[in-house]
């Protein structure tokens, strides 16, 4: 059976897809997470480094967050694991109560999940897709909405999206 065949049938029953006008919280004005977000973009950029690499059939993103940011996902549309390497972070997700993570920890991001974290220490999360995708293009696009805060411009450049990111494959 070959790969495309087998993601094909996996496709009709795993539903690992959400399309993010489902989410509660899509381009609400008065939802919070969004006038945070457009607050942080005001503020100095934290340097987040991120870096990309991929094996047969998945893409892992490890993002670097040090002590103190407040930072903001983009808005998931997949279900998948989440690791924390190192550190120790606050999450809040929409309408939930803050959770505090300490590494070494484990996690399924479920679609349609935004998050706002603060990294009580620099903090290492990991996030594996599968997919066969390896432009990180075409990825922003198959895996987080990027257009979904009504008080940002998607295309402003401090928007810390993963397009705007410069690639490091890892071997």
């Amino acid at each position: 059976m070959t790969l495309e065949t087998t993601e094909n049938i996996a496709a009709r029953f795993v539903v690992n897809y959400k399309d993010p006008t489902e989410f509660v919280a899509y381009q609400d004005p008065h939802d919070k997470l969004n006038k945070i977000e457009a607050w942080l973009i005001e503020q100095p950029q934290v340097d987040c480094p991120l870096k990309h690499s991929f094996t047969p059939n998945m893409y892992i993103r490890e993002i670097f967050m040090p002590a103190g940011s407040l930072v903001t996902s983009a808005l998931h549309l997949t279900t998948h694991p989440f690791f924390i390497l190192k550190g120790d972070v606050s999450v809040w997700y929409y309408d939930c109560p803050i959770a505090r993570y300490k590494a070494p920890y484990s996690g399924v991001t479920k679609a349609g999940t935004r998050r706002l974290l603060y990294n009580h220490e620099d903090t290492i999360w990991v996030a594996c897709y599968a997919t066969q995708l390896t432009d990180i293009e075409e990825l922003t696009k198959s895996l987080v909405c990027t257009d979904m805060n009504p008080y940002v411009n998607a295309n402003d450049p401090r928007m810390r999206l993963w397009d705007q990111i410069k690639i490091k494959e890892l071997q």
